[in-house]
């Protein structure tokens, strides 16, 4: 071979390893829970920047997902970044494997709460650079529990993407009882934002203008309940497109974009 072509391939093979060496990547573990009492995984993704600046960052927390899910949400979050202004942000995403679903008057939501708060929130911007900006996102049945976050610990994250969720009419009575007892204290919602999304003919429904009109109903009282302290929106889609990641577009750009 030529010595002007090895030179090329050497150089080549170089700035491969180097831009692959800069690429930020899924970084997974499995601490154990003493609140879950089980070991739960952990993945964190940084933004492109983080290496090359000392700034601090939001975090997007993002339940139920597998380390490549976890990997196109953040480069969706970052195309958002560079296309509509939202911020740069480091993404979490954890899979405890329980269905977050209300069980023994909410024990399950409240045992998965305080370990968001207590062990994961704490560990993640003791170890990172996080400017105390969070945004919590849910989908299904996470959707559900991300709503109770909001109503039970609202300053615990500064927004709430609660997507694809159920609601039925047992839905809309429990969560609009819980929104009508939380929002007797107002103050504790000041400048929270929630975008709550479904889909049109999820879960077989077949009473969509019923279910349409609770939500956005719901989405109003939030706001007129909280005298405008908690900003919401609701959004019903006919099709989520190409995306896994019901709303998650929209969402962002609403609670997360200033």
């Amino acid at each position: 071979m030529p010595k002007n072509r090895a030179l090329l391939l050497i150089l080549s093979l170089c700035s491969i390893g180097f831009l692959q060496a800069q690429t930020p990547k899924v970084v997974a573990s499995n601490p154990a829970s003493s609140i879950l009492k089980k070991t739960v995984k952990q993945m964190v993704r940084l933004p492109d920047s983080y290496a090359k600046s000392q700034q601090k960052y939001p975090v997007l927390f993002f339940l139920q997902v597998t380390d490549e899910m976890l990997e196109e949400i953040a480069v969706l979050t970052q195309k958002l970044h560079k296309e509509n202004g939202t911020p740069e942000m480091i993404v979490v995403g954890i899979n405890v494997e329980d269905k977050l679903e209300r069980e023994m008057g909410n024990a399950v939501y409240d045992k998965h709460l305080s370990y968001l708060e207590q062990e994961l929130i704490p560990s993640i911007e003791k170890k990172y650079r996080c400017n105390g900006q969070r945004v919590l996102h849910g989908r299904s049945l996470s959707g559900s529990f991300t709503l109770y976050a909001m109503l039970s610990k609202p300053t615990l994250f500064n927004g709430y993407i609660a997507a694809s969720k159920e609601w039925y009419d047992e839905n809309n009575d429990f969560f609009t009882g819980l929104a009508n007892k939380a929002l007797q204290t107002p103050d504790k919602f000041k400048d929270r934002k929630i975008f709550l999304a479904s889909l049109n003919g999820a879960y077989s429904n077949s009473n969509i203008p019923e279910v349409n009109e609770n939500m956005t109903a719901f989405a109003k009282l939030l706001t007129s309940k909280s005298g405008n302290k908690i900003a919401s929106k609701y959004q019903a889609f006919d099709d989520w497109g190409i995306s896994p990641y019901p709303g998650f577009k929209e969402g962002l750009l609403f609670v997360a974009k200033k």
